[in-house]
């Protein structure tokens, strides 16, 4: 008659001994030299923990009529004209003061609710006719948030530098086109949660603002930050202003128009992972490299125990198998 295997087990034996005794002492080594290994292995071999991540995150950003603007020219005395939306600053640079319109707008172009575009047109009217342009430098003042991972709230800038060809003039009739991007910098990372709003606050303060170099130090102070904005002009693009045929008056003939676009779009932030981001990492790695520890050192218990490497007792139990 042929018989097959219908099922098996492994005879399971307990080994018993003293509170205090050698095999107690065996597996307490055992058991630790399971655990710590592994946790040690993973620690120090690096990126246990999650020190920096990173997410994409549109910024908001809101209307604001704040700019200063800057035009240098290559005159021996009163070399750059000013205009800015602050009172207090234009009344400081009175003597250099340059008139115009401005115009301003934000678009949301993919209709999520967020604005993707600010545009920004300056006219610009020269007293003057050929005045060689060296540069034309303007800040322009946003406020700025992000919601996504920790809450940031500040006033930002958008620094804009422009060294036209050498021979454009106030008098060239043009338009000068920059197109550019609005670029969240940071010189450490932000929080995964919470508020910050500790540089929302007026960048510029119109009270001690009374003197280029004033100006200057803003701008160290603004670079110093831990988080602001930059610029990144992508192109720049003059063409030819259009006029009617009627205007001869020569002032018409000494308008410059300036048009900056500021694409606002998602971007990579730098963050630090909260608690519970971390563990859900760093978990998963003790277990793979805890994993064969488990096996190796079971298999080294057996190999102890059953060998009677150290004293214990085994009460055996006898059962009659019937065929």
């Amino acid at each position: 008659m042929y018989f097959f295997e219908l099922f098996s087990h492994s005879d399971r034996f307990s080994y018993r001994t003293d509170l205090l005794s050698s095999a107690t002492y065996v597996l307490i080594l055992f058991t630790t030299l399971t655990l710590l290994p592994p946790f040690l292995l993973t620690y120090y071999t690096g990126d246990f923990w999650t020190k920096e991540s990173i997410y994409s995150e549109q910024p908001r950003i809101h209307n604001q009529t704040k700019y200063i603007l800057i035009v240098e020219n290559n005159a021996p005395i009163n070399n750059y004209f000013f205009q800015s939306s602050y009172l207090t600053l234009n009344r400081n640079f009175q003597e250099r003061l340059i008139t115009g319109n401005k115009i301003e707008s934000l678009y949301d172009i993919d209709g999520d609710g967020l604005n993707d575009q600010f545009r920004i047109s300056f006219d610009l009217i020269f007293s003057q006719t050929n005045i060689l342009i060296r540069s034309i430098n303007i800040w322009l003042i946003f406020q700025y948030e992000l919601r996504e991972k920790q809450r940031i709230n500040m006033e930002t800038m958008a620094l804009i530098n422009i060294i036209p060809p050498s021979t454009f003039t106030s008098n060239s009739n043009s338009n000068l086109t920059i197109y550019g991007q609005l670029i969240f910098e940071q010189q450490q990372t932000i929080k995964s949660s919470g508020n910050d709003s500790i540089y929302d606050k007026s960048i510029i303060d119109t009270i001690s603002s009374s003197s280029v170099s004033n100006l200057n130090s803003i701008l160290d102070e603004y670079f110093a930050r831990k988080y602001y904005t930059s610029y990144q002009t992508q192109y720049t693009w003059i063409t030819p202003r259009i006029t009617s045929n009627n205007n001869n008056n020569n002032n018409n003939n000494n308008i410059l128009t300036v048009n900056v676009l500021v694409n606002i779009g998602r971007q990579a932030i730098r963050f630090t992972p909260g608690f519970w981001q971390e563990f859900k990492w760093g978990w998963i790695q003790y277990i793979c490299v805890l994993i064969p520890f488990i096996i190796i050192f079971n298999r080294l218990k057996l190999f102890v125990f059953s060998n009677n490497l150290v004293r214990t007792l085994v009460p055996l139990s006898y059962h009659r198998h019937q065929a």
